[in-house]
């Protein structure tokens, strides 16, 4: 059962929302000056919440996002946001909605090659870059300039030195 939200799209899809997830997180600090701990001049400022908090803020957001469809109202010729509604409820102007899923960049598109055939660091990039595909390791030769000295005044004189490396590459399937 589909909703119609007019002129939604300004303000949900507005890349303010990051601004908006901070300035909710902000709170009143006040600290209290004088004699013997009297309170005869208060100093108060703006405290931002913990950057972790407003991180989960942000990424519930994400996952509760709504799609919603652009339509053009026939009447009026305007466009429109048309969505499902939120348990028999229109949406709250805090909620995020998307018109299209977000690309897969594990997989060829016309958004990205896809990963298969990428270089990885094995202990930190290769679970996340290959996307649970794992990856191949192979041995390589590399050359190098190495035991490089200074001649006379400007001149660098260096031998060439071959050394084998392990890379990683993620696989295709």
């Amino acid at each position: 059962h589909l909703t119609l939200f007019p002129s939604l799209l300004i303000t949900l899809l507005s890349p303010l929302l990051p601004f908006q997830a901070v300035k909710s997180g902000l709170k009143t600090t006040c600290k209290c000056h004088g004699v013997s701990g009297s309170c005869a001049v208060r100093t108060c400022w703006k405290q931002l919440s913990p950057f972790h908090d407003t991180g989960r803020l942000l990424k519930f957001r994400y996952d509760t996002a709504v799609r919603v469809l652009s339509v053009t109202n026939e009447a009026t010729g305007e466009t429109e946001l048309a969505g499902p509604r939120r348990h028999g409820q229109s949406h709250r102007s805090t909620d995020l909605v998307f018109l299209e899923d977000s690309p897969s960049f594990c997989r060829p598109s016309r958004y990205s090659p896809g990963t298969a055939g990428r270089s990885c660091a094995k202990d930190t990039s290769c679970q996340s870059l290959c996307c649970g595909r794992g990856y191949n390791t192979a041995m390589h030769l590399t050359t190098l300039s190495c035991h490089c000295q200074v001649r006379w005044c400007c001149h660098v004189e260096c031998q060439t030195c071959v050394r084998e490396e392990e890379v990683y590459t993620c696989k295709n399937t």
